[in-house]
């Protein structure tokens, strides 16, 4: 399971529009699991879930990450600002406009199938039914999908895919060929 599996896990299930108007936190021991990198591309990606961004508390694989980068602070000035920063993290009891709780290892790899991130399934799942949602029905008719279909085995027309925590780092994109 990779940052990108779980971003895409979480914003198939808020949707596209779930984090607007909101800054979203993310927390729990699969985050906290994660390195800085990957944490970045996580959060990074909140904005393909509708939100202003996205944030994780500071702790020790912050505050490692930083050490002795160019323009972090040094010396006695850096345990400064690390014992502040250790007292960021949001507090308990605090109250949220929103709580969304995942268990993450319930969640599989995931792949993109629509024409945005929220439309992602485990990649061993199907095509869901459209509902009767006309934006999900244009969408499939464009990828040259179809409801009840499974992805595995299909092929790709477009991959885009990179290593820098970037909101197109987690899309894979099937497109009807021309």
């Amino acid at each position: 399971m990779t940052a990108k599996d779980l971003i895409l896990g979480i914003i198939a299930k808020i949707g596209v529009g779930g984090g607007t108007g909101h800054v979203i936190e993310y927390a729990g021991p699969a985050i906290r699991a994660l390195s800085m990198e990957e944490r970045m591309t996580v959060c990074n990606m909140s904005i393909e879930a509708g939100a202003r961004a996205g944030m994780i508390a500071p702790d020790d694989t912050t505050f490692e990450y930083l050490a002795g980068r160019r323009h972090a602070p040094q010396g006695e000035v850096w345990e400064e600002a690390v014992a502040s920063w250790r007292r960021l993290p949001t507090d308990d009891g605090a109250a949220h406009d929103r709580l969304v709780d995942i268990d993450a290892s319930a969640l599989e790899p995931m792949i993109t199938y629509g024409t945005n991130p929220g439309m992602a399934v485990p990649v061993r799942g199907a095509v869901p039914p459209t509902g009767g949602q006309t934006s999900m029905e244009r969408a499939l008719d464009y990828m040259g999908l179809r409801p009840g279909q499974r992805l595995l085995g299909h092929p790709i027309d477009v991959v885009s895919s990179a290593r820098a925590p970037t909101p197109a780092s987690a899309i894979c994109a099937w497109r009807r060929r021309s």
